[in-house]
């Protein structure tokens, strides 16, 4: 026996809404980023090592100096103005790049704004380390050469130093510049911004359509 047109709004009703599986989109719960973990570790990680080969550094020039000339029968040039402005702006810049990873360790928004923050302030100011330490390092040459060292031609000295700035720069570049791209990518910032609504409480961990 047939229905009428109507009784049945599931299979007769054109423009009845479809409420099959397949009418949803793709969903799931919110999770705090990948990316938030990843750069997060990434950024301690690489402070505690850049900590650590500072305070050697600091060490070994405060504290070390002549016992290492004893040993080495080799003059150590005295650190100069130059190579500690170079150092406490490097231990700040650490100290921030620690910092920033303590943040987007935890997902949210002002965590990943923080993250941007460093890579844009690191790629401002590297430059600037690099050439301080330049300068530094000329004056370390010209103290060898003046201690006795085999001098060297003026050319291959330039030549050395411009290539260590260059070689030590670019790498030290790298990661912020990824950073920077991938964290303020589409896909990652919905990520933080769904994550960052569930931290703050403005919603439960509820599902989330990311697509």
């Amino acid at each position: 026996m047939s229905q009428p047109f109507g009784s049945n709004p599931d299979s007769n009703n054109p423009f009845s809404p479809r409420t099959d599986v397949q009418s949803a989109a793709p969903q799931r719960p919110a999770t705090k980023p990948t990316m938030a973990t990843v750069f997060g570790i990434l950024n301690l990680v690489f402070g505690a090592l850049s900590l650590l080969g500072q305070g050697f550094g600091l060490i070994m020039m405060l504290f070390l100096r002549e016992k290492i000339e004893e040993i080495s029968q080799q003059a150590i040039p005295v650190p100069g103005p130059w190579q500690w402005i170079g150092t406490g702006i490097q231990i700040l810049l650490t100290c921030w790049l620690i910092y920033s990873g303590v943040r987007v360790l935890r997902g949210t928004m002002a965590g990943r704004s923080a993250f941007i923050a460093y890579c844009v302030g690191s790629l401002v100011i590297r430059p600037f380390i690099v050439a301080i330490n330049l300068v530094a390092q000329h004056e370390q040459i010209q103290q060898q050469i003046a201690a006795g060292g085999a001098p060297l031609p003026p050319a291959a000295v330039i030549g050395i130093i411009i290539g260590a700035g260059l070689f030590a720069l670019v790498l030290a570049e790298i990661y912020e510049v990824v950073g920077f791209f991938v964290i303020r990518s589409k896909n990652v910032t919905k990520q933080f911004q769904a994550w960052d609504e569930v931290v703050n409480g403005q919603r439960s961990n509820q599902t989330f359509n990311f697509n």
